[in-house]
């Protein structure tokens, strides 16, 4: 919004101006997302998370086809979305969701290595999973789905 150098706007107009400015600003930092691409993610981490089930060096080789997966979808449906000139995303937003997703790896591993509990990591591939699935529905509902 543009204001002539000789007035100043309301207080309502700029209050209307930053609403819109943050608006555009949530629309380049989270385009919309189909809703596939979190069912897929859900799927991926699930993964991940269960390769820990496997020997090292076979589970890198389930890991990184995932990983890499995950990264070129990412890079087409979010960070370059139709519209939208590389997203970014602000490091507070997914602290929640990284602190949930790492920690329950974290958890997974020290149960393991202590126990001997291999069969942790089926729980633990549940809340992964369910945790990108919450963060998905959360995501459409504030900032809509591509379609």
């Amino acid at each position: 919004m543009e204001t002539p150098s000789d007035r100043t706007p309301s207080p309502q107009e700029a209050r209307d101006a930053l609403a819109q400015l943050a608006r555009d600003e949530d629309a380049v930092r989270y385009p919309p997302i189909p809703r596939w691409f979190f069912l897929v993610g859900a799927a991926v981490v699930a993964g991940v998370t269960l390769a820990q089930l496997l020997p090292p060096r076979t589970a890198g080789i389930v890991v990184l086809p995932l990983v890499v997966l995950m990264a070129l979808l990412a890079h087409r449906y979010w960070f370059n979305a139709d519209g939208v000139s590389g997203a970014s995303v602000k490091v507070g937003d997914m602290a929640a969701y990284l602190t949930v997703i790492l920690g329950t790896f974290g958890i997974g591993w020290l149960v393991e290595a202590t126990t001997d509990a291999w069969w942790i990591w089926f729980p633990c591939a549940a809340v992964t999973a369910t945790t990108v699935l919450v963060t998905g529905e959360r995501y459409v509902r504030e900032f809509g789905h591509a379609r």
